[in-house]
């Protein structure tokens, strides 16, 4: 791969202490998104580690009818440059701003059920870093870049059903899910477990267990383990549309690259998988839903693993 020319785009408000590169780093911030609580996880690139990603997870809240949100998520990650005294934004983006952990859609629905997309409030969150939960007294201001090895957070929420397609009575509290996530970053990159026990009979359509919006600065190119490798042009839609479970995205140019792997609990040899290549991302699904819409009843469970990997080339 060509090397990175890199724009600074200029120095993040911290400093760090000394010129180690720790693993990882967390700065939280008590109304760092809309007035509300956000994580930056500062993740080293395990090949080349004078990068760093900085994955954001923000509490998100909406109370409005046909948003209905009060969960923390994925947002994206940047990606940046540790030059011995700070982080400085190299002007390139690992994830962009989209769903990168979990959503679904049920027949007639109007729009996805599920973080980005709303209708869905959490009833409890844990954060650890290192395995350790942080205490309300710590969580009660923020702190700036926490060396660490690891950052994850738990959170285990309610979805609810979205407003169907020509609806006129519609009201957000009918209660459609109990959704488990768990987010690890570390290594490169992060692992994002879910699963949902379904709380009601109903028809699944899409089932997006797998997602994570890859940004365009990763790619140019894609492939899978069984696919021919496609040029990624931002214009053409889907590319590689298989059956299988890794994806293997890489921008020349850039020097970046990124691979995702996923494990379903149901459908695992039949779920589609494939990268939507448009001018905001190139964007990873797995799709559960591999031909007709799924029946549902209450106390069946779903669960997906995702892992995504990224990788900065050595300057």
């Amino acid at each position: 791969m060509i090397k990175a020319v890199l724009i600074i785009l200029g120095l993040v408000s911290i400093s760090l202490m000394g010129s180690t590169k720790e693993k990882c780093f967390v700065t939280y911030q008590k109304n760092g998104f809309k007035g509300h609580e956000k994580f930056i996880v500062y993740v080293r690139d395990e090949v080349n580690p004078i990068y760093y990603y900085g994955f954001e997870i923000s509490h998100e809240v909406d109370t409005s009818l046909l948003i209905n949100t009060n969960q923390y998520r994925l947002q994206k990650a940047s990606i940046y440059e540790f030059d011995g005294r700070g982080m400085r934004l190299t002007g390139l983006e690992a994830l962009a701003t989209g769903e990168s952990e979990f959503v679904y859609k049920t027949l007639d629905a109007i729009d996805f059920t599920g973080g980005w997309h709303g209708d869905e409030r959490l009833t409890e969150v844990d954060f650890f870093i290192d395995g350790r939960a942080l205490s309300e007294i710590e969580l009660s201001k923020g702190f700036s870049l926490k060396p660490c090895t690891e950052f994850s957070y738990e959170q285990k929420s309610l979805t609810y059903v979205t407003k169907k397609n020509g609806q006129t009575d519609y009201i957000n509290d009918e209660v459609e899910g109990v959704h488990s996530k768990t987010s690890t970053f570390r290594n490169s990159g992060y692992k994002t477990t879910n699963r949902i026990i379904w709380q009601k009979q109903s028809c699944i359509a899409i089932g997006y267990m797998s997602i994570s919006s890859i940004a365009t600065d990763m790619g140019e190119f894609c492939q899978s383990d069984i696919s021919k490798k496609y040029k990624l042009d931002r214009l053409s839609g889907r590319k590689i549309n298989d059956k299988n479970s890794t994806i293997y995205i890489w921008n020349e140019t850039n020097g970046t690259s990124a691979i995702v792997t996923s494990e379903f609990s149901i459908n695992n040899d039949s779920a589609i998988q494939f990268v939507w290549d448009v001018p905001n991302y190139n964007k990873y699904y797995r799709n559960v839903v591999y031909e007709n819409s799924i029946s549902v009843n209450k106390g069946n469970e779903w669960k997906s693993v995702t892992n995504v990997l990224f990788n900065m080339e050595k300057k």
